[in-house]
């Protein structure tokens, strides 16, 4: 199986909100593929003590207006069938009904989760909206201008 890499771009402002997923949206339309996060990352390089909360969840609504982020894929040859996005009217997910959580610092603050064989997060295909389709991430805490990234690698 391919693996790939996406994230927010180096010129990212998020926001902060205990709903809204903004940093990103992994997502499968097709019907039959499914995708697998392996590894999750973020990390700041602000010059404050600046305390963040970001989250990542399961996206429970259907977002519009995708701009694509670029996918880096591990094998030159091999094409994604999910795309990472951000939305124009952005993903959102239930306050607090997280599949991972972190309280972090953005002043040099940052982390990678590799997750368990087994215990990875599976986006299923389904048309935009359909339950599972979807994982973002977005701040419930913290905001700034280019001085935080959040990043993501899957299998498919």
């Amino acid at each position: 199986m391919a693996q790939y890499s996406s994230g927010t771009p180096a010129t990212y402002t998020p926001t902060a909100s205990t709903t809204v997923l903004s940093h990103w949206a992994l997502t499968v339309l097709t019907v039959g593929q499914m995708a697998k996060v392996k590894l999750i990352s973020w990390g700041g390089d602000g010059t404050s003590l600046v305390g963040y909360v970001s989250r990542w969840a399961r996206v429970n609504n259907t977002p519009a207006t995708p701009t694509a982020l670029l996918i880096a894929p591990s094998n030159p040859i091999a094409v994604s069938m999910a795309t990472v996005n951000t939305y124009s009217t952005a993903p959102t997910g239930a306050a607090d009904n997280n599949l991972f959580k972190q309280n972090w610092n953005v002043q040099g603050g940052g982390g990678v989760v590799v997750l368990p064989i087994g215990g990875e997060w599976f986006v299923v295909g389904g048309a935009l909206g359909t339950a599972f389709n979807q994982i973002g991430a977005g701040n419930v805490t913290g905001a700034d201008a280019n001085l935080s990234a959040y990043a993501l690698q899957w299998e498919e």
